[in-house]
């Protein structure tokens, strides 16, 4: 890290989204190339960016995310109401940015998650409760055998999301941060 350009880590849930937001930017400005070059950490990213895809696949196959993104948009969706943002941080934010996300400055809707957009969740890799949480609604209406199927390749992607988080923060760690 440089003087010329100081970072103050926001590691943890405690900060406005916007801080954490404009954070994991810098962070994104200064470290990303640098981080998305690193031979460790490539293969930890590349494995989550495609467990995040097959856990996607298959939520698309079962129905589930047109139905969150029917109670979200319609029913104002408990799991992406608003306040769901606080429990990302820095880090999380910051793998959203190397997979070429844009984290928007402000809700597209007051009453909803930051990351909520018109057509459900805007960004790649959330929270692990995003990704984990299946409410009543959803298991009352999809097929069984399908949700086993999804619970199977959100636990993969959960823990490659926790991989990833853990080898960044340990990459900026070594950085001085």
């Amino acid at each position: 890290m440089t003087d010329q350009y100081p970072v103050k880590l926001l590691i943890g849930t405690d900060y406005p989204i916007i801080e954490k937001i404009r954070c994991a930017e810098r962070l994104f400005h200064i470290y990303g190339m640098e981080l998305l070059s690193d031979k460790e950490f490539q293969s930890l990213f590349n494995t989550y960016r495609k467990a995040i895809q097959r856990s996607w696949l298959q939520a698309e196959m079962i129905g589930l995310v047109a139905e969150c993104t029917d109670c979200a948009i319609n029913d104002g969706g408990s799991c992406c109401g608003k306040g769901i943002e606080d429990r990302f941080d820095v880090i999380l934010l910051l793998i959203n940015l190397l997979m070429g996300c844009s984290l928007p400055k402000s809700p597209w809707d007051e009453t909803g998650c930051w990351f909520l957009g018109e057509r459900g969740c805007m960004i790649p890799a959330r929270h692990v409760i995003c990704v984990n949480y299946i409410c009543k609604r959803l298991y009352s209406s999809l097929e069984k055998n399908g949700l086993r199927l999804l619970q199977g390749k959100v636990v993969s992607e959960t823990n490659a999301g926790f991989a990833c988080e853990e080898s960044i923060k340990k990459w900026l760690r070594n950085k001085g941060l």
